[in-house]
């Protein structure tokens, strides 16, 4: 996702901001992105606009916060508030997420009337020992309200969708189970050595925009999955992740697992640096091709 003009303001609060893009008109859909947590967050993030939600038509509400607070603070109320008349608007609302951002599409499923959700590696909560070993996030756990912040009592059986999850992280799987207890018509997706994010491998490959397709259209696991499938070949990243789940009980299938990773990354660095070359050689053709411009333009 890029961030693109032009969005109209719907809330705006101390820590808490929404956005609205209306699209073309040409659908009734209204596709809802979250803010995801980040770890050199300074302030607010920009709206996120999605050019293939846009070159679809669809309207399109980004909600930004400004701490890594999984949207609960001070401004929650008001911005639950702020929503619901916007996505009354709409006979279709749906929604993407990553992280805290997918936390924040099943928080606010019932205000926004949410109908479809993909969320990548969410979390079900962060307050303290709600997930036996998840200790990631104890410092923004300090100031999260678990009563306002409760997914349980704001489960949803009408919401479909998808959770992406590596299942080798075990804290993630548990989150993802515990949302999908709240919201039993989600299913979850296992990617594995995906590692967090879910998408990693994915997007790594030039494919993130099968997720943005299947949190427009619905359905698109069959796609996902093969992708993923297919990426992993290549990835550095997922082989790493898979040497470092392997190397306790499977010390031969790590040690192969790293030549893998090694390998891939080593492919991976040479077709950049040949891209970098031809964009250098196409940078010194052009300039040449200028520069001859010129002189036959001279008088003589």
């Amino acid at each position: 996702m890029s961030t693109t003009p032009p969005f109209t303001p719907v809330f705006a609060g101390d820590h808490l901001r929404a956005a609205i893009s209306p699209g073309d008109g040409r659908g009734e859909l209204l596709m809802v992105t979250f803010d995801f947590r980040r770890g050199n967050r300074q302030g607010f993030s920009e709206a996120n606009f999605s050019s293939s939600f846009a070159r679809l038509g669809h309207a399109q509400l980004s909600i930004t916060s400004r701490a890594n607070d999984w949207f609960i603070n001070d401004d929650t109320e008001a911005l639950e508030a702020a929503l619901a008349p916007v996505a009354a608007r709409f006979a279709r609302v749906h929604a993407l997420g990553y992280s805290m951002g997918g936390y924040g599409a099943f928080r606010f499923a019932r205000t926004l009337r949410l109908r479809h959700v993909v969320a990548v590696s969410p979390q079900a909560t962060i307050a303290p020992g709600a997930v036996r070993g998840d200790t990631r996030y104890a410092d923004e756990a300090r100031s999260f309200d678990p009563v306002l912040g409760d997914l349980a009592s704001r489960g949803d059986s009408g919401l479909g969708g998808t959770i992406l999850v590596d299942p080798f992280l075990r804290a993630d799987l548990a989150h993802a189970r515990l949302i999908a207890r709240a919201f039993p018509a989600v299913r979850i997706m296992p990617l594995p050595f995906a590692g967090h994010p879910a998408s990693r491998v994915i997007a790594g490959a030039g494919r993130i925009w099968l997720l943005q397709r299947a949190a427009v259209r619905g359905g698109g696991r069959q796609a996902i999955r093969a992708a993923h499938r297919e990426a992993r070949r290549e990835s550095a990243h997922y082989w790493t992740h898979f040497a470092r789940t392997a190397a306790r009980r499977h010390p031969l299938r790590s040690a192969a697992a790293e030549d893998r990773a090694r390998a891939c990354a080593a492919m991976a660095e040479a077709a950049r640096q040949t891209l970098r070359a031809e964009q250098e050689e196409n940078t010194r053709r052009n300039a040449a091709r200028r520069a001859g411009a010129q002189v036959a333009d001279t008088p003589g």
